[in-house]
């Protein structure tokens, strides 16, 4: 991966990560990490050692670490890593002296000496990783007797479903047609109308008006037919907004709010297309077992699909060293 990808997918996630949600499907699939999700990391912190060192990749706002700290306070000691710049609001270092956050780390040169972990963990992260390298350093930092888990996005998830909605979604609103290039369009003729001068050509201010009604009624069709309408829903809600709050001598800087809008949906985008993009399916989640039991001939490897009511949520893998409780096969 080039360094400009770098910058663009650090960019996209450290802008995300900065409005304080702790977890990387906030928006027609929020409750993703309750669950049998949540079922699965307090199953595997109830097995790992009290006294263990533990390093979460790509951890966003850490929320694995936050639950690790929940259950054990002073005892936990965490180290947590992600390419994006991090900054987690319900860390306090004063009072999470165990917790420790990395920023601008990739998976696949982590700063830690050999054998400095005693369990490694990634929640929607490894994936996104060079596998083959990111687990080569795995094995690098942890200890023998290391646990390992990933919570990693399946082919076939809901979560994977609904990203491929919204991908869908992404492209209705900033078609040709569609309401951001509308929006766009309509806000000038908006702050002329508001400011009580004619418009200087009716027929332009008529037909601006006219594609963007078009525009809302077509984003209130697909979103009624959507089973994941939230972005729909969000956007049409924020452009209301915009454009409610135009007046005479104010177009310039409400069209900088809807660019500014649209850059965040764009990055939405990217962070959308990265999930489908990295998500397993089952031969390449079986690849990733036989290299993490190939490099732990001693351990334990099982390989899980995570369901509830709603469907399959994700992968689980999981490495055990020998003696250790078994956590079930797929």
């Amino acid at each position: 991966m080039s360094s400009s990808d770098d910058s663009t997918r650090r960019a996209a996630w450290s802008a995300y990560w900065s409005s304080g949600r702790m977890h990387s499907c906030a928006t027609s699939y929020g409750n993703n990490y309750g669950g049998a999700i949540a079922g699965f990391w307090r199953g595997f912190f109830g097995r790992f050692p009290p006294s263990g060192r533990l390093l979460d990749l790509a951890t966003g706002n850490g929320p694995l670490p936050h639950m690790l700290w929940e259950l054990r306070k002073d005892a936990a000691d965490i180290d947590a890593v992600d390419l994006a710049e991090l900054a987690p609001a319900w860390h306090e270092p004063s009072l999470h002296g165990g917790v420790r956050f990395h920023s601008a780390v990739r998976i696949e040169a982590l700063p830690f000496a050999d054998a400095s972990f005693d369990g490694v963990v990634s929640q929607f992260g490894f994936e996104y990783a060079d596998r083959a390298r990111a687990l080569a350093e795995c094995q690098r930092v942890a200890r023998p007797q290391a646990h390992i888990a990933f919570v990693m996005h399946h082919a076939g998830s809901v979560l994977v479903k609904v990203g491929r909605e919204e991908l869908g979604h992404h492209a209705r609103l900033v078609a040709e047609d569609g309401l951001m290039h509308a929006a766009h369009d309509a806000i000038p003729w908006i702050a002329r109308a508001r400011s009580g001068v004619p418009a200087s050509d009716p027929v332009a201010a008529s037909r601006a008006r006219d594609c963007y009604n078009h525009a809302m009624e077509a984003l209130a069709a697909a979103a009624h037919a959507s089973l994941a309408p939230d972005l729909l829903l969000e956007a049409r809600e924020e452009v209301h907004r915009l454009l409610a709050s135009v007046r005479a001598g104010n177009a310039a800087s409400v069209l900088a709010d809807l660019d500014a809008y649209r850059g965040e949906l764009e990055r939405g985008r990217l962070r959308t297309a990265e999930m489908v993009s990295h998500a397993l399916d089952r031969s390449q989640v079986e690849q990733l077992r036989e290299q993490l039991q190939s490099a732990r001939p001693g351990s334990s490897v099982e390989c899980r699909e995570l369901s509830q009511s709603e469907g399959v949520l994700a992968w689980s893998l999981v490495s055990t060293p020998s003696g250790s409780p078994a956590t079930g096969d797929v």
